[in-house]
């Protein structure tokens, strides 16, 4: 093993210390410091506008940080130090929304970057394209453009396009927000065998099910700060903090306000 890799098995495959954003003068991320081990799944919850989104945005190299460092591999990609597409090689991002080529089949969605990017061959893009489709069971599609296929359809294409790159590291922030209810599950089906694969995943969610059953870490956000962090059963069924409680008796359709412990689940 290298310096470099003995370097973030230490402290992470994503490190992220003294993280700060601001928009328009709003301070959005204030001092954000977390680790993530590689092969983890760590779900991150928290109310809309408490900086979730951001928080991946500047992981994936989208937002520019205004503060604080940001590894991924024991690279740092923070303060313009690295292009777009050097980041592409290293995190797979999957949006709320679905953000494919809508002129393009499925197929030519999936090899568009490995070819262009990584410069692997035509063939071996649609071989491997082939593949990816199969995992995400989605292998009769290929040949098929978004608007035909259904919501869930469409993420599980993003998903297969992301991992095409072969990224160290997936992120979703809110992969299920935008679909029917009765189409979540397909998508979370891939994403915890994807987990089951050992792949690292940073995970936006409000699914409480997936963040209590797949992660191996969940996080807590509000205001623009980590309020606490801790393994599933910890967190989810007695959290520490006050402003956790709330949030996940709000969650759960109003438990309780008064109790101390909340058990999220009820067991």
């Amino acid at each position: 093993m290298s310096g470099e890799n003995e370097t973030y098995s230490r402290h992470g495959i994503i490190s992220i210390n003294g993280l700060c954003k601001k928009f328009a003068g709003n301070e959005v991320l204030k001092g954000i410091d977390l680790n993530v081990a590689e092969g983890e799944v760590v779900s991150v919850i928290g109310p809309s506008g408490s900086g979730k989104s951001t928080l991946a945005r500047c992981i994936c190299g989208l937002e520019q940080v205004d503060s604080g460092d940001i590894s991924l591999c024991g690279v740092e990609i923070t303060h313009g130090m690295h292009k777009n597409d050097d980041i592409a090689r290293l995190v797979g991002m999957i949006f709320q929304q679905f953000n494919l080529y809508p002129h393009l089949s499925v197929m030519q969605n999936i090899t568009l970057s490995p070819i262009h990017i990584l410069g692997i061959t035509r063939d071996a893009a649609k071989e491997q394209a082939l593949e990816l489709l199969a995992k995400v069971g989605l292998a009769d599609r290929a040949d098929a453009r978004p608007s035909q296929l259904s919501g869930g359809q469409q993420q599980r294409v993003a998903i297969a396009r992301a991992l095409a790159m072969s990224p160290r590291i997936m992120l979703f922030d809110e992969p299920t927000s935008a679909l029917d209810p009765e189409l979540v599950g397909e998508v979370l089906d891939v994403m915890e065998r994807l987990a089951d694969s050992g792949m690292t995943m940073l995970v936006i969610t409000h699914e409480m099910g997936f963040a209590r059953d797949v992660s191996d870490m969940v996080v807590f956000m509000d205001e623009g700060m980590i309020v606490e962090q801790a393994p599933p059963s910890k967190l989810l069924t007695d959290p520490d903090h006050a402003r956790t409680r709330q949030f996940l008796q709000r969650m759960l359709g109003g438990r309780d306000a008064e109790n101390p412990k909340v058990n999220a689940y009820g067991f």
